[in-house]
């Protein structure tokens, strides 16, 4: 009874959207931070439709002057570039999972809620970031793609695509965090009884979703940070005449590339395969082989990317390949097709906004899926390659894969997000605008391409043929802007009038619609108890057949015992952090000072946010966050998920050593320059601080603090000496000839050691700071698990090191090594 008064006293404050400024800044509510995630995609939304409607009134008729021939580059680079990493991403990740992940699974808040809020400062502050560069020289103007060399500094030579690529390097942290964040989410944060083939579909689609970005973006963030390297110290990694090769990048882009194209449509599926259940009054066909499909689709489109590439003459070989990998993963996205078809087939169908959305969205992907397969096939794929034809495709997967998703979502979640509904006459009238605005912009682009217009031409010659059907696009493309203002309309109205929508608007299935609409701070009050696929309409109306025998007598939801709460405190040191990330950032673009001030404010508040909580490096209790009970712990299985990334990540730069490092046309190669033994003491000395490390958590788990102390210090130095083995041997071959713009060899070699010692660095900074911690009394026994957690990152950078050592040096004299 004292527990349940406690939550009674609790449910008093019930509306997270109440609040000053002060508490939006610091919050850390999975909520709140959806909203300011939504608010700011919404805002760079309308700027990448003005972008649009610009091109597209510089198209609207031959010798058009409306713009010149830079400021058309820098709009059609940053429509492209704000769509797809401002706009959806944010919009299906930042803002509906942010807000609905955690209430489908019955949690009250994410794995790790101050790094929810970290990724979306840095979020905004890299949008920002990217669009200073029109103040300086007129914004990034070498497409969204930023193809190899034409985004070399000769090439290229203002600052304008030194913020992008800074920019998008800070949206790919947010990006990762928020990856590492929602795959722990989902694993451990499940109310009990919640197994995956119970897990909502939208669920399951961000389940595949957030393991694309842990895979996908660091091949990105390789190939931006050697593109970074090439503008701002003199490098050649895509430079032809030095041996190097501008196909780098597009393997490293489009290796990240295509995982996105299903990055931005995986979580569209979601919601459409959560609002076609609810407005059918059916549940979903073949829920099975829909979770099997989407992660299918996962594992194959890492085998796609090189069907962006087949003009480039990889070969026959490599060619076919990539045309079957891009046939065969039409397998299962066609198996969505159908299975929404045949939920909506016989069913009680409720025409709403949301559902009409949902219907676009098959309608409208079902088109770009079909020119996509046209792109599968090496001879089509030749000829409209760089033509309006794949522009049209591009859109139809994108916006009517993505942006009729989202819409959909919006409508939908919009009661349990606001507690009011969006006004369905108005929600019609922006459907149908945005089918007549949509397919009369882009689908004329499929003649436009087979007709020859080529892509990013701001300007084109009368009699070509063109003429009409760029006006026809031009006047869509206006319809469409209509569309969304009529959107905008509809969010005013309703945030004004607020009409009560009721906890349960659409006689839904799932378990965000158990709760409150707005929902309390804490979500659930009690948790959920789970006994079956869809608990919500299973408690409304019973469940025809039990999945198992046990279950016969139970409900298909039920509430936990009452309980003590316990959510997050609010934090100020996100902000701080990615404050200290703005700063480091425009000190790259302006002056090395401001790096290092941008630094110190980072290190000071990843180490105010590590000891702000008093519980900082002991083990969550299940019962406190709402968990199901795991073996792993919530931040060692983010740990590992970094790791992951993190392996990709320096498997890149791995692959671009072994593939440059032979291609030298000048200087010192590796069997001229490096020392095997020299090296072979320093992997002895980084494999030994391993021990060290080992011994130093053996000792604070049995709570001898001097030796766990001694340790953490013992593991430090041995972590010094090898990085003052690194600088010597850097010294050393500087004297020798070997710098870093010497040749590919020095670029790649400098580059691939130079990042390790960085990771080196950061877990002897780590150390340090643990070792500090015992000496202040703040790392007792029953902390131990910030000590597992830093070996855990020692133990990656050292088998690192042994791959990088056995690669690179015993292994430099074999032949493709």
């Amino acid at each position: 009874m004292k527990a349940a008064a406690r939550i009674d006293e609790v449910v008093e404050d019930t509306n997270y959207l109440q609040g000053g400024l002060w508490s939006w800044v610091t919050t850390v509510d999975h909520k709140r931070i959806a909203v300011l995630y939504g608010l700011t995609a919404l805002a760079f939304f309308l700027v990448g439709g003005i972008e649009a409607l610009l091109i597209r009134v510089q198209l609207a008729q031959p010798n058009n002057t409306f713009l010149t021939a830079a400021s058309y580059n820098a709009l059609f680079t940053m429509h492209g570039t704000t769509m797809i990493f401002l706009v959806v991403m944010p919009l299906e990740i930042g803002f509906f999972t942010n807000f609905s992940l955690p209430l489908l699974i019955g949690a009250r808040d994410v794995a790790f809620p101050r790094l929810n809020a970290l990724s979306y400062w840095l979020f905004l502050f890299g949008a920002l970031f990217l669009h200073v560069s029109f103040v300086f020289d007129g914004g990034p103007n070498a497409g969204w793609f930023a193809y190899a060399n034409l985004t070399e500094r000769y090439f290229s030579p203002g600052t304008n695509l030194d913020f992008w690529v800074v920019g998008l390097l800070i949206l790919g942290v947010s990006t990762l965090l928020t990856g590492i964040n929602f795959l722990v989410t989902i694993i451990n944060m499940q109310a009990p009884g919640m197994t995956f083939m119970r897990m909502p579909m939208f669920v399951w689609t961000m389940l595949v979703t957030v393991v694309l970005i842990l895979l996908a973006f660091p091949a990105l963030t390789v190939a931006l940070i050697l593109l970074l390297m090439d503008r701002f110290y003199d490098t050649h990694f895509y430079v032809a005449t030095v041996g190097a090769s501008p196909l780098l990048w597009q393997h490293l882009f489009w290796l990240f590339g295509h995982p996105e194209v299903y990055i931005m449509a995986l979580p569209a599926f979601g919601i459409v395969s959560e609002v076609v259940p609810v407005f059918s009054r059916k549940p979903l066909y073949g829920y099975p082989m829909m979770a099997y499909s989407t992660a299918l689709i996962g594992f194959l489109s890492y085998g796609v990317w090189g069907h962006h590439m087949f003009a480039v003459g990889m070969g026959p070989a490599a060619d076919s390949a990539f045309a079957v990998t891009s046939m065969l993963i039409a397998i299962p996205t066609g198996i969505k097709i159908f299975t929404w078809i045949a939920t909506m087939w016989g069913g009680a169908l409720r025409l709403t906004t949301a559902f009409l959305f949902s219907i676009g969205l098959i309608f409208e992907f079902t088109i770009g899926g079909l020119s996509g397969i046209m792109h599968a096939a090496v001879p089509i794929d030749l000829q409209q390659t760089d033509s309006y034809f794949v522009v049209a495709h591009l859109h139809y997967v994108l916006f009517g894969g993505s942006a009729f998703g989202i819409f959909s979502g919006l409508y939908y979640w919009w009661p349990k997000i606001t507690g009011t509904l969006l006004d369905e006459r108005l929600g019609k009238f922006h459907f149908w605008l945005t089918i007549i605005g949509f397919n009369g912009t882009f689908f004329p682009m499929h003649f436009l391409g087979a007709q020859g217009m080529p892509r990013r031409i701001y300007r084109y010659a009368p009699g070509m043929g063109w003429d009409t059907w760029n006006l026809v696009a031009t006047i869509s493309a206006f319809i469409l802007g209509v569309s969304v203002a009529v959107l905008l309309a509809n969010i005013c109205i309703s945030l004004w009038r607020r009409v009560p929508a009721g906890d349960d608007p659409w006689d839904a299935r799932t378990l965000e619609w158990w709760t409150t609409s707005p929902p309390p701070a804490y979500n659930f009050a009690r948790i959920p108890l789970v006994h079956a696929r869809d608990p919500f309409w299973a408690l409304k109306y019973g469940r025809p057949r039990p999945s198992r025998a046990a279950d016969a007598d139970l409900p298909g939801l039920e509430a936990s015992s009452p309980e003590a709460l316990h959510m997050p405190a609010p934090s100020i040191y996100p902000l701080l952090l990615a404050a200290g990330v703005l700063l480091a950032a425009v000190g790259a673009t302006t002056r090395l000072e401001i790096v290092v001030i941008g630094g110190i404010v980072v290190l000071l508040s990843i180490l105010g946010m590590g000891f702000e909580y008093s519980t900082f490096g002991e083990v969550a209790q299940p019962e406190a966050t709402g968990a199901v009970p795991t073996a792993l712990d919530n931040r060692k299985a983010g740990m590992w998920a970094f790791i992951g990334s993190e392996t990709i990540f320096f498997a890149s730069l791995l692959s671009t050593y072994l593939i440059y490092k032979g291609r030298n046309v000048a200087g010192p190669g590796a069997a001229d320059i490096l020392e095997v033994p020299l090296t072979s003491v320093s992997t002895f000395v980084l494999l030994m601080s391993s021990l060290l490390m080992v011994l130093a958590l053996a000792a604070t788990q049995r709570g001898d603090v001097r030796a766990s102390r001694g340790w953490l210090l013992g593991t430090a130095g041995l972590g010094v000496i090898f990085l003052l083995g690194q600088v010597y041997e850097f010294t050393h071959f500087y004297h020798e000839g070997l710098a870093l713009q010497t040749n590919l060899f020095g670029q790649t070699f400098y580059t691939l050691v130079g990042f390790h010692g960085a990771h080196v660095t950061v877990g002897v900074v780590w150390l340090l700071a643990l070792a500090t911690a015992s000496l202040l009394g703040r790392l007792p026994q029953r902390r131990c698990l910030a000590v597992e957690l830093c070996g855990l990152y020692w133990h990656f950078v050292d088998v690192v090191w042994i791959v990088i050592f056995t690669l690179v040096y015993l292994l430099q004299g074999v032949k493709g090594a």
